[in-house]
Protein backbone atom coordinates (compact mmCIF):
# COMPACT_ATOMS: atom_id res chain seq x y z
CA UNK A 1 0.00 0.00 0.00
CA UNK A 2 1.09 3.56 -0.56
CA UNK A 3 1.13 6.32 2.06
CA UNK A 4 -2.60 6.94 1.48
CA UNK A 5 -3.50 3.29 2.11
CA UNK A 6 -4.10 2.55 -1.56
CA UNK A 7 -3.10 -0.80 -2.99
CA UNK A 8 0.10 -0.83 -5.05
CA UNK A 9 1.80 -3.51 -7.14
CA UNK A 10 5.30 -4.59 -6.18
CA UNK A 11 8.25 -6.15 -7.97
CA UNK A 12 7.60 -7.13 -11.57
CA UNK A 13 3.81 -7.52 -11.18
CA UNK A 14 3.06 -4.75 -13.70
CA UNK A 15 5.34 -6.36 -16.29
CA UNK A 16 3.66 -9.74 -15.74
CA UNK A 17 0.24 -8.10 -16.03
CA UNK A 18 1.25 -6.62 -19.40
CA UNK A 19 2.87 -9.84 -20.66
CA UNK A 20 0.22 -12.32 -19.51
CA UNK A 21 -3.12 -10.67 -18.79
CA UNK A 22 -3.20 -7.93 -21.42
CA UNK A 23 -2.90 -10.20 -24.49
CA UNK A 24 -5.22 -12.90 -23.15
CA UNK A 25 -7.90 -10.89 -21.32
CA UNK A 26 -7.60 -7.12 -21.34
CA UNK A 27 -6.84 -6.48 -25.02
CA UNK A 28 -9.90 -8.45 -26.24
CA UNK A 29 -12.09 -6.77 -23.62
CA UNK A 30 -10.52 -3.38 -24.39
CA UNK A 31 -11.18 -3.82 -28.09
CA UNK A 32 -14.85 -4.50 -27.31
CA UNK A 33 -15.05 -1.52 -24.93
CA UNK A 34 -13.55 0.91 -27.44
CA UNK A 35 -15.85 -0.42 -30.16
CA UNK A 36 -18.92 0.02 -27.93
CA UNK A 37 -17.81 3.56 -27.02
CA UNK A 38 -17.92 4.44 -30.74
CA UNK A 39 -15.10 6.95 -30.39
CA UNK A 40 -14.82 9.66 -33.03
CA UNK A 41 -11.82 11.50 -34.45
CA UNK A 42 -10.92 14.52 -32.34
CA UNK A 43 -12.55 13.35 -29.11
CA UNK A 44 -10.86 13.79 -25.74
CA UNK A 45 -10.81 10.45 -23.88
CA UNK A 46 -10.00 9.59 -20.27
CA UNK A 47 -9.14 5.98 -19.37
CA UNK A 48 -9.69 5.64 -15.61
CA UNK A 49 -7.65 2.95 -13.83
CA UNK A 50 -5.74 2.49 -17.08
CA UNK A 51 -3.25 -0.06 -15.78
CA UNK A 52 -0.57 -0.57 -18.40
CA UNK A 53 -2.67 1.34 -20.90
CA UNK A 54 -4.25 -1.05 -23.37
CA UNK A 55 -7.58 0.81 -23.53
CA UNK A 56 -5.84 4.19 -23.80
CA UNK A 57 -3.67 2.91 -26.66
CA UNK A 58 -6.70 1.46 -28.48
CA UNK A 59 -8.62 4.71 -27.95
CA UNK A 60 -5.70 6.74 -29.33
CA UNK A 61 -5.99 4.88 -32.61
CA UNK A 62 -9.70 5.69 -32.86
CA UNK A 63 -9.57 9.40 -32.03
CA UNK A 64 -6.60 10.00 -34.32
CA UNK A 65 -4.07 12.79 -34.31
CA UNK A 66 -6.73 15.43 -33.62
CA UNK A 67 -7.87 13.64 -30.45
CA UNK A 68 -6.42 13.47 -26.97
CA UNK A 69 -6.14 10.51 -24.62
CA UNK A 70 -5.25 10.50 -20.93
CA UNK A 71 -4.59 7.35 -18.93
CA UNK A 72 -5.11 7.72 -15.16
CA UNK A 73 -3.92 5.16 -12.62
CA UNK A 74 -2.91 5.31 -8.99
CA UNK A 75 -0.27 2.63 -9.43
CA UNK A 76 3.15 4.00 -10.38
CA UNK A 77 4.35 0.56 -11.55
CA UNK A 78 1.51 0.22 -14.03
CA UNK A 79 2.21 3.69 -15.41
CA UNK A 80 5.93 2.95 -15.66
CA UNK A 81 5.11 0.01 -17.93
CA UNK A 82 2.54 2.07 -19.89
CA UNK A 83 5.14 4.77 -20.55
CA UNK A 84 7.73 2.19 -21.64
CA UNK A 85 5.56 0.72 -24.40
CA UNK A 86 5.68 2.05 -27.97
CA UNK A 87 3.37 4.95 -28.65
CA UNK A 88 0.27 3.90 -30.59
CA UNK A 89 -0.62 5.42 -33.93
CA UNK A 90 -3.07 8.27 -33.49
CA UNK A 91 -3.43 10.61 -30.56
CA UNK A 92 -0.60 10.98 -28.09
CA UNK A 93 -1.37 9.49 -24.68
CA UNK A 94 -0.70 11.42 -21.48
CA UNK A 95 -0.13 9.19 -18.45
CA UNK A 96 -1.24 10.65 -15.09
CA UNK A 97 -0.70 9.15 -11.65
CA UNK A 98 -3.70 9.71 -9.43
CA UNK A 99 -6.81 8.27 -7.87
CA UNK A 100 -10.23 8.07 -9.47
CA UNK A 101 -11.57 9.34 -6.14
CA UNK A 102 -9.64 12.63 -6.43
CA UNK A 103 -8.61 13.04 -10.05
CA UNK A 104 -5.85 15.59 -10.66
CA UNK A 105 -7.63 16.70 -13.84
CA UNK A 106 -9.80 19.68 -14.70
CA UNK A 107 -13.56 19.19 -14.67
CA UNK A 108 -15.25 18.81 -18.08
CA UNK A 109 -11.92 18.07 -19.80
CA UNK A 110 -13.10 14.95 -21.63
CA UNK A 111 -15.76 13.94 -24.12
CA UNK A 112 -15.62 10.25 -23.18
CA UNK A 113 -14.59 8.48 -19.98
CA UNK A 114 -13.73 4.79 -20.13
CA UNK A 115 -12.95 2.30 -17.38
CA UNK A 116 -12.36 -1.29 -18.32
CA UNK A 117 -11.56 -2.97 -15.03
CA UNK A 118 -11.21 -1.38 -11.63
CA UNK A 119 -12.29 -2.06 -8.08
CA UNK A 120 -14.96 0.54 -7.49
CA UNK A 121 -17.12 -0.20 -4.43
CA UNK A 122 -16.33 3.21 -2.96
CA UNK A 123 -17.15 5.14 -6.15
CA UNK A 124 -20.62 6.74 -6.30
CA UNK A 125 -22.96 4.83 -8.59
CA UNK A 126 -20.72 1.78 -8.84
CA UNK A 127 -22.28 -1.64 -9.02
CA UNK A 128 -19.73 -4.16 -7.78
CA UNK A 129 -20.22 -7.89 -7.95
Amino acid sequence: MNKDGQWQLAGNAAELYEAVLVPTVFKPWGTDLVELADLRPGERVLDVACGTGIVARLAAQQVGMTGEVTGLDLNAGMLRVARSLPAPPGAPVTWVEGSALAMPLADASFDVVLCQQAPCPSLPGCLAG
